[in-house]
C-alpha cells in the first residue's frame, strides 16, 4: 500500500476528466488514483466486489462508472485478471530514484494481463531514469576506455 499519490490540481481542468458523463466516473477515477490497492506503478488488481465494497456502491454502479473511464481513455482494465492501470500515471508519478524505478519495473512486469501491462510499459518507458553510463554515453567521459569496459 502506498503512503500517498500525486494528483495534480489540473485534474479539475482536464478536458478528459470534465468530459466524463457522470460524477460517479470522476469519483471512481479519484478512487483508483488514491485507493489503498494502488501501487507505485499505477497498476493493481482489484475484483469488482472489493471496489464496490470500498465505495459502498452496488457492483453494477461501479462497473458502469468504470466503463466510462475506459471509454474516456483514462483507465486500462482486463476483466479476465481484474487488473487495472490508471492511464497518465507516470505523468505525475515518475520514478524518483534507481531503487524506486527498479520496484516500479518489477510491479509492471508482474502484471498478468498482457493488455494492461503493455499500456503501462508504453507509458513507463519515457519516464525511466537513464543509467549513468547511458547518460554519459554521448559525453567524452562516457567513451573513455574505463567507461567502455564498465558497460561491457
Amino acid at each position: 500500500m502506498r503512503e500517498f499519490s500525486k494528483i495534480s490540481p489540473k485534474v479539475w481542468r482536464s478536458k478528459r476528466f470534465r468530459a466524463l458523463p457522470s460524477d460517479d466516473a470522476r469519483f471512481l477515477l479519484l478512487f483508483f488514483l488514491t485507493s489503498e490497492h494502488q501501487t507505485s506503478a499505477g497498476c493493481f488488481r482489484m475484483p469488482d466486489a472489493y471496489a464496490a465494497a470500498d465505495l459502498g456502491w452496488p457492483i453494477e454502479r461501479m462497473q458502469t462508472a468504470r466503463q466510462h473511464l475506459i471509454e474516456g481513455d483514462l483507465l486500462a482494465f482486463d476483466i479476465a485478471t481484474d487488473e487495472y492501470f490508471v492511464v497518465g500515471w507516470f505523468g505525475h508519478n515518475k520514478p524518483m530514484n534507481a531503487s524506486h524505478q527498479k520496484s516500479i519495473v518489477r510491479v509492471v512486469s508482474d502484471v498478468e494481463s498482457d493488455a494492461v501491462r503493455e499500456v503501462a510499459e508504453t507509458e513507463l518507458h519515457p519516464a525511466l531514469i537513464p543509467s549513468t553510463v547511458e547518460t554519459l554515453g554521448s559525453a567524452r567521459l562516457g567513451n573513455s576506455s574505463y567507461m567502455t569496459r564498465r558497460a561491457s
